[in-house]
């Protein structure tokens, strides 16, 4: 599943063959073919190992920050999700590929797993102890999906590791407007 993750990632699932897979992978096409009924199975085993599929638990491995202000719950939430990113860069890499190229079954995934990810970021805000009542969560979770997907663009582009080090000023930037000020 992992040969057939880089290759898709790098030219999406129409334009790599079965054969190909299985040459990446070390094995015979119909040793592969044991294993996997179709390319499609194929296909799908990949997304249910990084869980995208319909009975997904987008809160299974999901561990709230401990931290109490905003400020810091964004920024410890942040760093893990980045790296989280960057663990799957090549399944992430071919999702939005596969989005761009309009296969309807990665666009559904990826608007479950942006659903999600903006819903986990509400929760991680509303737990927030400094939280001001006004504050619109639901806004706030996605400005931080936001920048976190524009940050992971741009340490994909640069192979920039330090870009994790933007995480903390917009944290502040962020965390401003919607903590209390009495």
């Amino acid at each position: 599943m992992e040969a057939a993750l880089r290759r898709f990632s790098e030219r999406g699932t129409a334009a790599v063959s079965v054969r190909e897979v299985a040459d990446a992978a070390g094995v015979t096409v119909p040793g592969l073919y044991y294993h996997f009924a179709s390319k499609a199975d194929l296909i799908r085993e990949v997304y249910l190992a990084h869980g995208m599929t319909e009975g997904w638990d987008p809160d299974a491995d999901f561990v709230a920050p401990t931290a109490r202000g905003v400020v810091d719950r964004i920024v410890a939430q942040a760093r893990a999700e980045f790296a989280r990113m960057q663990a799957n860069e090549d399944f992430l890499r071919h999702m939005q590929r596969e989005d761009t190229l309009g296969d309807d079954d990665a666009r559904s995934a990826g608007q479950q797993m942006a659903d999600a990810w903006r819903a986990r970021w509400s929760e991680v805000l509303r737990g927030a102890d400094d939280l001001a009542p006004e504050a619109d969560v639901d806004v706030a979770a996605d400005v931080i999906a936001t920048f976190l997907w524009g940050l992971f663009v741009q340490y994909l582009s640069r192979r920039d590791p330090t870009r994790a080090d933007r995480i903390e000023p917009f944290a502040r930037l962020l965390g401003a407007a919607l903590t209390r000020t009495d």
